[in-house]
């Protein structure tokens, strides 16, 4: 199988964490947290999630195997197809509504057009870019990523022109929360695209690849990002740069910050989506898959399914970590691949998401610890008592094995 080189495969990291809703979300901290505590928990939440997305990354990397492919490994085939590829399926549909949604509005204010048509005209051309495959894909999300990082320095430069930088003031510690809470804000931002990283590194070459995507691609600009936002709620009372642009009198970039800021999203969101469908619907090939979660996510975002994604997609993040936690025991055991169901792996997952989701509707923040932590207890006892089947350590590490995917 031909290696891609880490410049061909970071534009998804990249899409990632140049977002305005990185923005959003270090905002978001701001709202509960300030000054130098604030930086903290940002900084270590960056951290915690470029960790959690480098291990699935390597791990990708290092078998050759997409998501699905691992999902498989860990909980069975029958049950990944049954289970995870619909979860899966599931969360990319519900991201695609929310962040085609909020691009193309921006695009139809852009060119004067009705928002219906402005949200199609978007999904068609994210549509027309994946269809040629990974390497346009990850291309067009890294000119997206670099044109929108270039429009967030000038509208920040306009923003704080003739306004103090800082994270402390009026505007912040307004909801005062905890600095756990927040770390696992953060954490939860990226979390489903963390759980997705070997689809875009299971063809490269070198485990250092995979880590420059990590720290390049998704750990530097998130952060950035994240302070960006952050700084814009203290000194504005807002952590939308969209907003303060069009109060400044500059509506055209508001616009194309916002289109382009959402473009490498909605791309990774697509690719991952027909995966997931193809994984769960194998008569269903993968370009057909394409199309039909373009028309799905499509009319969600068409309809203003965004209005109502925040708790929705706060509860599909929290079935992210625990599968990633899953994956990574299973391969690091070298548990053997199950036709049908592995109960231990399914299991663990699911005591995890329940225990997350319960957490999460009682207001608590441990809701993202215990989404990691429970099926990590689960699985490893689990192992102690016997496991399901023999190791495959040589399997594992063997990178010549036949059974790596394209």
């Amino acid at each position: 199988m031909e290696r891609a080189g880490w410049l061909r495969r970071v534009g998804p990291w990249v899409g990632i964490g140049t977002s305005p809703a990185a923005m959003m979300m270090g905002g978001g901290v701001a709202q509960g947290l300030e000054g130098a505590t604030l930086l903290a928990v940002l900084g270590a939440g960056t951290v915690a999630l470029t960790l959690l997305a480098l291990a699935q990354g390597l791990l990708g990397q290092r078998t050759g195997l997409p998501l699905t492919a691992l999902v498989a490994g860990a909980l069975g085939e029958r049950a990944s197809r049954r289970t995870a590829s619909i979860v899966m399926l599931a969360m990319m549909l519900g991201w695609f509504g929310l962040n085609a949604g909020v691009g193309g509005s921006a695009l139809a204010r852009l060119i004067d057009a009705p928002e219906a048509l402005g949200i199609v005209l978007f999904s068609a051309a994210i549509l027309a870019v994946v269809w040629f495959g990974i390497g346009a894909l990850s291309l067009s999300a890294l000119v997206a990523g670099i044109a929108t990082v270039v429009l967030a320095v000038y509208g920040l430069d306009r923003a704080f022109a003739h306004t103090e930088v800082t994270l402390s003031g009026a505007n912040t510690a307004t909801d005062p929360t905890g600095v756990l809470a927040g770390v696992a804000i953060v954490v939860g931002y990226g979390a489903a695209f963390a759980l997705r990283t070997p689809d875009f590194t299971h063809d490269l070459g070198r485990q250092r690849q995979v880590v420059w995507c990590a720290l390049a691609g998704l750990c530097a600009p998130l952060a950035g990002f994240a302070v960006a936002g952050a700084a814009l709620q203290a000194a504005t009372g807002t952590w939308d740069l969209a907003d303060v642009l069009l109060e400044l009198g500059s509506p055209g970039f508001a616009y194309a910050f916002l289109a382009l800021g959402f473009t490498g999203s909605v791309l990774t969101n697509l690719w991952s989506g027909a995966l997931s469908l193809s994984h769960a619907a194998p008569r269903v090939a993968h370009r057909p898959a394409l199309v039909l979660v373009a028309l799905a996510g499509g009319a969600l975002a068409v309809a203003g399914f965004s209005r109502l994604m925040l708790p929705y997609l706060t509860l599909m993040a929290l079935a992210a970590p625990g599968l990633v936690v899953v994956c990574w025991m299973h391969a690091l055991w070298g548990r053997r691949a199950s036709s049908g169901w592995s109960p231990a792996g399914l299991g663990a997952w699911m005591l995890g998401v329940g225990a997350g989701v319960s957490l999460h509707l009682a207001g608590s923040w441990l809701a993202l610890p215990a989404a990691v932590v429970v099926p990590a207890l689960v699985y490893g006892l689990a192992g102690r008592a016997g496991g399901e089947g023999e190791r495959e350590e040589e399997r594992f590490l063997d990178p010549t094995v036949e059974e790596r995917a394209s």
